[in-house]
C-alpha cells in the first residue's frame, strides 16, 4: 500500500515540476475499466483474489475540471464453486449441482482532484459509500441428467448479505491515446477500499449435505482490499 500511495502521489506532482497553459477541456467524463482485486490482511488469508468490472464518471466543479465530483460503482466476484450431491427428494434420490458465487458490489461519491500536463492527466480522489459483500448459491439440475440436455436452475438464493460504510481512497494517470478520439484516455489507477468488520463466506462456508438447502457459515473479519484498473475514459460535451 505504501508503494502503491507514493507512485500515485509522485506521479501527480510530476507535472506540477514543468507546468504548461491547461487546454480546453470537458468537464464531463465517463469510464470503464476492468479490475484486479487484492484482498488484504485478515480478508486476504480467507479468500482469494478477484476480478470484476468498473464504471464512473465525473462532473468539473471548475472549468477546466481540476477539482471533479467522482461517482462510482464497481464488482469484484472473489469465489466461484460448483458442487456436485445427491439430494434425497423422499421419493428418491436426485443428481444435483450447486454453484455458488461470492462476491463485493461497491458504491461511493468524493472529490476528484486532477492535473493536466500535455498528454497525460494524473488525478487522485477519494469517496465515501458502501460495499455489500454477497453469496448467491444456485441448485441445478446439469446437462447430463436434464431432460433438455442442458443445465435447469431449480432454485437461485441469496444467502448472505452485508452492507458496509466504505471509505476509498484513488488515483491514476489517464493517458491520451489520439488513435483513440479526441480527449479519450487510457486509464490506468488503483483504488483502495477501507471496508472495517464485515461479514462475508469463504468458498468453503457453503455445504450440501443431502438436501437442497445448504449449510452456511459465514466469517467475520476486517475486509479491506485494493483494487487494480485498467479501462478507458470518454469526455461528454465540451
Amino acid at each position: 500500500m505504501r508503494f502503491v500511495t507514493r507512485a500515485l502521489a509522485a506521479a501527480l506532482l510530476l507535472p506540477l515540476a514543468a507546468p504548461a497553459p491547461a487546454r480546453a477541456q470537458s468537464r464531463y467524463t465517463v469510464g470503464g475499466a476492468v479490475a484486479y482485486a487484492d484482498p488484504l490482511g485478515e480478508f486476504g488469508n480467507n479468500v482469494s483474489r478477484g476480478f470484476g468490472l468498473d464504471g464512473f464518471g465525473t462532473i468539473g466543479l471548475d472549468p477546466t475540471a481540476i477539482v471533479s465530483l467522482r461517482a462510482e460503482l464497481g464488482y469484484v466476484q472473489y469465489a466461484r464453486k460448483t458442487q456436485p450431491f445427491v439430494a434425497n427428494t423422499g421419493f428418491g434420490f436426485l443428481d444435483l449441482e450447486s454453484e455458488t458465487t461470492s462476491g463485493v458490489f461497491t458504491a461511493g461519491i468524493g472529490p476528484q482532484f486532477t492535473v493536466r500536463q500535455g498528454s497525460m492527466r494524473p488525478y487522485l480522489g477519494g469517496t465515501i459509500g458502501v460495499a455489500r459483500f454477497a453469496t448467491n448459491t444456485k441448485i441445478n439440475v446439469p446437462a447430463r441428467f436434464s431432460d433438455t440436455g442442458q443445465t435447469e436452475t431449480l432454485d437461485e438464493v441469496t444467502v448472505s448479505s452485508d452492507w458496509v460504510l466504505s471509505l476509498a481512497a484513488v488515483g491514476g494517470i489517464g493517458f491520451e491515446v489520439p488513435a483513440l478520439g479526441r480527449g479519450v484516455l487510457i486509464d490506468v489507477g488503483a483504488r483502495w477500499h477501507r471496508n472495517g468488520q464485515a461479514r462475508y463466506v469463504t468458498s468453503d462456508g457453503v455445504q450440501y449435505d443431502g438436501s437442497t438447502t445448504p449449510t452456511i457459515t459465514p466469517t467475520e473479519s476486517e475486509a479491506d482490499f485494493i483494487v487494480y484498473r485498467l479501462g478507458i475514459i470518454v469526455p461528454i460535451g465540451k
